[in-house]
């Protein structure tokens, strides 16, 4: 019995996942996280793990789609807390809503997560958040804090294991598993403070980088509010979203992203401009050069009324092409023909004017996809 315990300790300890309470603050100036992998290598290994999703079939490889999102994405990464480092966003066919962030800068998205989106924003708030994650090194610092907390969780473990087999008695069987139990509790306690701390920290520097782009900050607060809905809607445990999983999401986390937002609008000020979708309405910070840009101001006097619009306006905020990029995202990633033939049935009935002019683009689309090109001319 005594062997078996003493393995089962080990086994449990060293199988648990990283593990490591952290402050809310943004991590020391002394954190060697960054030492356990050059930039180099972390690129090289987030480049692996993309082969390997395409190697699989798991990418949605599409030019109009990747440009959109590589556009919004180096939007975003340029005015965050590292805007030099490199990013690479990609696009991935499964439904379900997630979107994550790994080494060198490469962030996934799923289709399911455009879908569900309502504007760009949306995605924009989500993109900002795993943004932060890559800033701030949250998987390295995970593996750095576990390799320098699990050593002492394991050995505080080990001696409760010995102190309760030298005890002896019908009791020591029980003392020892319950010193495995308190040692595994212990680890995933820190496990939960750990990924509290990087979703509140990625929050954090997240809403402030959709600011400096553009974006609503309001984004973010109202995306989670959508996600916690949908969870309840699905209290029975039944197909929970995956970003909810992998980012939880809870009243404290909704209200402080709504408390962020308030403070960031305080901090900024209205800038209007003019774009080629018509009149965008944004916050930007006080110091912004585009307050002082006389394109922004009047308009470029060499082209006609309804074709003026600024480089600034270009390059911050949405890019009016979020409802087309989702349409060819719906088609792109249904399973089958007969399927999106539904989706876009159900749509129709369920919008009091019918469907849009992205979607009625992405019913013909689909008709193209099922092979009737005369039927996709008529839509």
């Amino acid at each position: 019995m005594r062997p078996l315990l003493l393995s089962a300790a080990l086994t449990l300890a060293l199988a648990a996942p990283p593990t490591q309470a952290q402050d809310t603050k943004l991590p020391d100036i002394g954190s060697s996280a960054g030492e356990l992998l050059t930039p180099a290598r972390q690129a090289e290994y987030g480049g692996m793990m993309l082969r390997e999703l395409r190697n699989y079939g798991m990418l949605l490889e599409d030019p109009l789609v990747d440009e959109w999102l590589q556009t919004m994405g180096t939007r975003l990464g340029s005015n965050s807390a590292q805007p030099r480092q490199p990013y690479t966003f990609f696009m991935l066919r499964d439904r379900q809503i997630n979107a994550f962030a790994t080494l060198g800068g490469y962030i996934g998205v799923n289709a399911g997560l455009v879908l569900t989106a309502e504007r760009e924003d949306e995605v924009a708030a989500v993109l900002s958040h795993e943004i932060a994650h890559v800033t701030q090194q949250h998987v390295l610092r995970g593996v750095e804090r576990a390799q320098r907390d699990q050593i002492p969780i394991l050995l505080g473990m080990l001696a409760a294991v010995v102190a309760a087999q030298q005890a002896g008695g019908n009791s020591s069987g029980d003392a020892t598993m319950a010193a495995i139990t308190s040692g595994m509790g212990l680890m995933q306690q820190r496990q939960i403070n750990y990924t509290r701390s990087n979703e509140s920290e990625a929050d954090r520097l997240g809403i402030r980088t959709l600011a400096r782009s553009g974006y609503d900050v309001d984004a973010m607060a109202g995306f989670f509010e959508r996600m916690s809905a949908s969870m309840r809607g699905n209290a029975g445990g039944y197909s929970v979203p995956d970003f909810l999983q992998t980012h939880p999401v809870n009243i404290t986390r909704i209200s402080e992203a709504k408390a962020r937002a308030e403070q960031m609008k305080k901090d900024t000020v209205l800038l209007t401009t003019q774009t080629p979708t018509g009149v965008r309405t944004e916050r930007v910070d006080p110091s912004d050069p585009a307050l002082s840009d006389p394109l922004v101001q009047r308009g470029n006097p060499l082209l006609p009324s309804g074709m003026q619009f600024s480089v600034n306006a270009l390059s911050r905020g949405a890019s009016g092409q979020f409802d087309w990029a989702r349409e060819r995202l719906r088609v792109l990633s249904a399973d089958t023909p007969g399927e999106l033939s539904l989706e876009y049935q159900n749509l129709q009935r369920s919008q009091k004017n019918g469907l849009t002019d992205a979607q009625q683009y992405g019913l013909a689309l689909s008709r193209l996809r099922a092979g009737g090109a005369a039927q996709a001319r008529a839509d």
